[in-house]
């Protein structure tokens, strides 16, 4: 059996557009038995997700994917959460995918399954020492100030310091994400359903392999870098989803995106890969089973 692998195509950003119609093409021209993109296919604007998947069409095999954090994203007053739940299943199955999320899938003994996953800050480099407060703002100490929240700079003043206040970054889910609940809350919900799935597929599954668009272990978070991007360590996923895995020896296999930064790491029976797709350089992995 063969699985085609993807993720992060941001094909409504102009510069990742050619990149994303190369890799369709080459994914039309491999073949296999099963494709599956790995979040972050578009952003709020439907319009390019739909026009991203019918790069597709020539694929013969099953097509699937997971939605990423910029798929969930919606302007004025739109539901993050109806966005997940309904509105991009159903633009999925018109152009011939499965939202893993919600039907995840057997395929000649191999289990499929997916979750978007998310962040509960279990990733924040405690190194940096910011206030959990800022996470949950989705601004770093400096990137609040600029822009006016100074009633949260002022609350944690006694645990700030020069470097913090030379931060500015802004996560731009906390603009365009609208849950109807907090970020740790979503994580749970998705492990328990990402649970439930892998208990029903080993049931009936020989193997089982996982696609997630946001990390399930520290050990894939890039390290070593500037401040900014630490700060941003604690929005590339939570240690709940690695939990979750870990739970079931037949999960051989984990795919991830969402970080931009290629990484590998073995855990258990698990080979876990972030994929490291980027705006410019789009990756395609082969899973031979």
């Amino acid at each position: 059996m063969r699985i085609l692998v993807s993720s992060d195509l941001h094909y409504n950003i102009p510069r990742s557009r050619a990149s994303a119609e190369d890799l369709a093409a080459r994914a039309c021209r491999t073949g296999g038995d099963a494709l599956v993109l790995v979040g972050d296919t578009a952003g709020a604007d439907m319009g390019p997700f739909r026009e991203a998947l019918r790069l597709f069409e020539g694929f013969g095999g099953l097509k699937a994917l997971v939605p990423g954090n910029h798929c969930l994203w919606a302007y004025g007053g739109g539901d993050s959460l109806h966005r997940y739940r309904v509105e991009l299943p159903a633009l999925a199955a018109q152009e011939g995918f499965v939202l893993l999320d919600h039907q995840p899938q057997t395929l000649g003994g191999v289990g499929l399954a997916g979750s978007i996953g998310w962040y509960d800050y279990s990733f924040a480099d405690e190194s940096l020492g910011i206030p959990l407060a800022f996470y949950r703002a989705k601004l770093s100490p400096g990137a609040a100030n600029y822009l006016g929240r100074r009633e949260l700079v002022a609350a944690h003043a006694a645990d700030l310091n020069d470097r913090h206040m030379s931060m500015g970054v802004r996560w731009m889910d906390g603009q365009y994400v609208k849950l109807g609940m907090s970020d740790e809350e979503f994580t749970a919900l998705l492990a328990e359903t990402l649970r439930g799935q892998l208990e029903t597929l080993s049931a009936s599954c020989e193997r089982i392999v996982a696609f997630l668009h946001h990390l399930p272990f520290a050990g894939l978070v890039p390290r070593g870098r500037p401040d900014r991007f630490k700060f941003a360590a604690a929005f590339l996923g939570a240690g709940r989803l690695g939990e979750v895995l870990m739970q079931f020896p037949k999960v051989t296999n984990v795919f991830c995106g969402h970080s931009h930064w290629r990484s590998r790491v073995q855990i258990d029976q698990m080979d876990v890969l972030a994929m490291g797709s980027t705006y410019i350089e789009k990756h395609l992995d082969v899973l031979e089973l």
